[in-house]
């Protein structure tokens, strides 16, 4: 997220053309951010193309699946280290010429856990048993396959709130409703303000200009419904109906008590069905050993034994080039 700032004015785009969403205030700092992302993306493409070039020179192309996504949502607040569609719904593109029929657009509902056994069908591999996900060939070739669901979940992105607490989530997404359950909603889903060394106050919202925005000393004042959703504690339960609330501002799950019930009883089957410590009211996260590779070195569950924090420690560590 080290963006370059005003990157995106200086190509000539306007803040005028920028749709904040409405989660986020709407001010220059954010349109600009915006703009300054959106170069970003547009540097990616055209590395994409340049790729695409090479495979296409060495006679390859159309013998080669082409899979271009996301490993999160846009990085704001609101958006990625969250389970709304701002931080679970990736770009996804595929291209196989000598196999896929190009220049469509697929509504159906997939998952990155699709790509494992997509890639071993596509080279005629066997899908073992236990592999999660289901192969995306059938919908490349043009065959309606209608998924109902698909099913998101967080527990730490960052070492940001004390003593490691993570902040649990899960969530079942259907194409008319997103249900979430927060399963610790007395902790901050950002990580509050807890201040520790080479830790900053809401750890889980990247650095950023529109961050800057939101913790600014009158941005309460100025934008009480964006700081609330964004830096704000949350219910145990959320509920949106996304025909009405594309944006997910509104939670329901007060007033659409069935709606809410049954898709609990749905995302708990699924999680007993997979074995999600949760659903068994376990958490080994909070034991877990932290390692972060961003230059700080290594940042510990002070509730691990000190021999485990010491072997990890002693442990080589990752240096980035």
């Amino acid at each position: 997220r080290l963006y370059d700032p005003g990157l995106g004015l200086r190509m000539g785009k306007k803040l005028s053309d920028v749709e904040v969403p409405l989660f986020l205030p709407d001010t220059p700092e954010v349109r600009s951010d915006i703009l300054d992302y959106i170069a970003e993306i547009e540097w990616f493409d055209k590395q994409l193309a340049r790729t695409l070039a090479v495979l296409e020179g060495k006679g390859e192309l159309d013998n080669t699946l082409v899979v271009v996504t996301s490993d999160n949502g846009m990085p704001f607040p609101r958006a990625k280290v969250n389970l709304y569609d701002w931080g679970t719904r990736m770009p996804l593109a595929m291209r196989w010429g000598a196999k896929a029929k190009g220049g469509r657009v697929v509504e159906e509902l997939v998952s990155h856990v699709d790509f494992a056994p997509t890639f071993l069908e596509a080279a005629g591999v066997k899908v073992p048993e236990g592999v999660a996900g289901r192969s995306l060939l059938g919908l490349l070739e043009g065959r309606s396959e209608p998924r109902e669901r698909v099913f998101t979940s967080m527990e730490r992105h960052t070492m940001c709130r004390p003593d490691g607490s993570t902040y649990p989530m899960r969530a079942i997404r259907t194409r008319e409703w997103l249900y979430i359950r927060n399963y610790a909603p007395e902790r901050w889903p950002t990580g509050g303000q807890f201040l520790s060394s080479n830790r900053t106050t809401h750890g889980d919202i990247d650095g950023a200009p529109t961050k800057d925005v939101l913790l600014a000393g009158d941005a309460r004042g100025k934008y009480p419904e964006q700081v609330r959703l964004c830096l704000d504690r949350r219910p145990a339960e959320e509920l949106y109906d996304l025909r009405a609330d594309a944006a997910q501002l509104r939670n329901v799950a007060g007033e659409k008590k069935d709606v809410a019930e049954r898709l609990r009883g749905e995302l708990e089957a699924y999680l007993k069905e997979t074995g999600d410590p949760r659903q068994r009211g376990e958490d080994p996260w909070q034991g877990y050993v932290y390692h972060q590779t961003t230059g700080f070195g290594a940042s510990f569950n002070k509730s691990l034994p000190e021999d485990v924090r010491k072997a990890a420690r002693e442990a080589p560590q990752h240096k980035p080039e």
